[in-house]
Formats: structure tokens, C-alpha cells, sequence
């Protein structure tokens, strides 16, 4: 004999994350990435995806690994300008 169960209303649990465009354009200026053409060599992605990321706020989990993977290859230079290459320094959860 089934029962009844009470199942709460979904809430919503949507989320945007952004780039800090201000935090990340200043850590690719310390490592000398100044162009797209440039930071997409550093980040080790085409200058579409660049794009897409700084110009449009475009972007997936491979270009937030990638943008963090290149920053903590700088980590002495970063922390010495009093920047930290981490997500949370990147990336900013927006519910």
C-alpha cells in the first residue's frame, strides 16, 4: 500500500558565477599578459574563449581550471604584489 510523502517546494538553487574582471585583468598585467592574444597563451586557451570570458562574462569549469592552473604557475610573483591565485580571487559565486 503506498503512503503519502510530503515533498517540500523546490527552492531555487541557481547560481551565476562571474570573472573579477578587476582582480584578473590585474594578475595578467603583473605576469605580462596584456593582450587577449596574450592572456589566451597564458591561460592556455584560444582568443575566442578570451573573449567570450572577458567581454561577454562567457565561460565554463575548463576555463576557470585553466585561468587558476596558469595563475599558480606566477604564485611568488602574485603573493608578492599581495595577489592570491586561487577561485575564490577569480571567481564569484552570485545567487
Amino acid at each position: 500500500m503506498p503512503q503519502d510523502t510530503y515533498a517540500p517546494p523546490l527552492r531555487d538553487t541557481s547560481a551565476t558565477i562571474s570573472l573579477r574582471m578587476e582582480r584578473y585583468l590585474l594578475m595578467t598585467r603583473v605576469i605580462g599578459a596584456t593582450t587577449p592574444g596574450e592572456r589566451a597563451e597564458l591561460i592556455g586557451v584560444d582568443r575566442k574563449t578570451i573573449f567570450r570570458a572577458e567581454q561577454r562574462g562567457q565561460f565554463g569549469r575548463d576555463f576557470m581550471a585553466a585561468a587558476v592552473a596558469a595563475f599558480r604557475q606566477h604564485t611568488e610573483l602574485l603573493q608578492s604584489c599581495g595577489l592570491s591565485p586561487t577561485l575564490d580571487e577569480l571567481f564569484e559565486v552570485q545567487a
